[in-house]
């Protein structure tokens, strides 16, 4: 029952990578260095100064993920019988998930050049058959943190920049799972007050619904670093976000289960509270024009998901504090791309790229069904169109292959969840840049 969420919408962990649809098109290796739309304020914001006038880039994105579950031998907790849990794979259980973002650049001098950023660092949506065997681990998962990042930079020599932001993130979330009242009963009651109660495992089942809301602060900062018209380099860290979360906890016991509420105030709509902490990154960045045509790029981002140890969901009733041990480690992501204007048609620009992406997720038996995570592989295209001098259209397409991600996972009455899950995203983006 904890505040915590499955499948992202594409980057591992929780995280969201689409903050620009020009560098979704090559795997987002030229993030830290790139220049030509307004995602710099996010990714790099030494790079700010380097705009010209005005510029105001609207970008969406279709996420369609997949994730099938493949049981194992799923079962209950072998003090209450051990038997076999019942209910189906839980369907596919991502839904199609829309994503946006905006950003404005205004250069004021010389050498300073302000922005602004609004987009979603971290998000997904998830949902299962309500009758799943893994219904008591997870049904219903929602994750949205829009952010909001003023920025400005100052272009400090002719080839370095610097620039540095702050991020005022909203984080929502909501969360349901199914509750096993018959085994709840036969642990805290025993089996003679339970059966004449038809309190039997896998037979009483309830639900709970967690919904809660906090807003956490952070800063990012950048160096920008050009030698020649035809090299960059870029180097930024965005800050760890601490979130606060507070909401409530509503519960739906059967009426024969009504026995469980009574004197202890469990089970019972409460309020509830936990805290997380959402990870700094760092990213290094590089880009060179080989010619008049090609260009190459490349970036490596490093994560610190070591803050995500464990959550705790607090009650305000007497309901024991629900703990979830995920034991997340520090990923690395590394990404390869290249781009091709042809010579005949300069107003087009065509890319593709390539990018690796660590799991925070150390191992199958802290691997929580909200969040069936593994390493993950993207093959991404795309193309610019200057639609008018000062008017750049950009569209982009990416496919996430994710290895198996496999599951032995125990829940809070001693259930098992055994077995894999099978996963794939596709991505597809639309950005317009405006110049004025």
């Amino acid at each position: 029952m904890s505040y915590i969420y499955a499948l992202s919408a594409a980057g591992a962990g929780i995280a969201v990578m689409e903050h620009s649809v020009k560098e979704l098109g090559q795997a987002f290796s030229g993030a830290p260095t790139n220049i030509e739309d307004g995602s710099m304020v996010f990714f790099n914001p030494g790079a700010m100064s380097h705009v010209q006038g005005k510029l105001v880039s609207f970008a969406g994105y279709v996420a369609v993920p997949s994730a099938r579950f493949h049981d194992s031998g799923s079962h209950l907790n072998p003090l209450v019988g051990g038997a076999q849990l019942q209910g189906g794979s839980g369907g596919d259980s991502p839904h199609v998930v829309l994503i946006p973002n905006f950003y404005y650049v205004q250069k004021l001098s010389e050498r300073i050049a302000v922005g602004l950023g609004v987009n979603i660092p971290f998000g997904m949506e998830s949902s299962y058959h309500a009758d799943w065997k893994g219904r008591y681990q997870a049904i219903d998962s929602e994750l949205a943190t829009v952010n909001f990042n003023p920025a400005v930079s100052l272009k400090v020599t002719e080839v370095l920049s610097i620039g540095a932001g702050l991020d005022v993130q909203y984080l929502k979330s909501r969360l349901t799972n199914a509750i096993d009242f018959g085994t709840v009963c036969l642990q805290a009651l025993g089996p003679m007050a339970c059966a004449g109660q038809g309190l039997l495992p896998q037979a009483a089942d309830g639900h709970v619904s967690l919904k809660g809301d906090s807003v956490g602060f952070g800063y990012n900062v950048g160096i920008f670093y050009t030698p020649d018209e035809n090299t960059r380099f870029g180097v930024s860290y965005r800050s760890k976000v601490h979130h606060d979360i507070r909401g409530n906890a509503n519960f739906s016991v059967p009426d024969n289960a009504a026995v469980l509420t009574r004197g202890g105030n469990a089970f019972v709509d409460t309020g509830a509270s936990t805290s997380v902490t959402l990870p700094d990154n760092v990213m290094f960045g590089f880009y060179r024009r080989l010619n008049v045509s090609w260009a190459i790029s490349a970036d490596a981002m490093w994560t610190r998901w070591e803050h995500i140890q464990q959550l705790r969901t607090k009650f305000s009733s007497s309901q024991p504090d629900d703990v979830q041990n995920l034991q997340w480690k520090n990923t690395w992501r590394y990404a390869f791309g290249v781009s091709y204007s042809p010579p005949i048609l300069n107003k087009l620009v065509v890319r593709t790229g390539f990018a690796f992406d660590e799991s925070p997720v150390p191992g199958s038996r802290v691997r929580s069904p909200r969040i069936p995570d593994n390493d993950r592989y993207w093959l991404t295209a795309g193309l610019s169109y200057a639609i008018f001098r000062n008017i750049n259209l950009h569209a982009a397409y990416a496919h996430l292959f994710i290895n198996d991600a496999s599951i032995n996972r125990t829940g809070s009455t001693g259930d098992q969840l055994i077995g894999k899950f099978s996963e794939h995203i596709n991505i597809v983006g639309l950005q317009l840049d405006w110049r004025f």
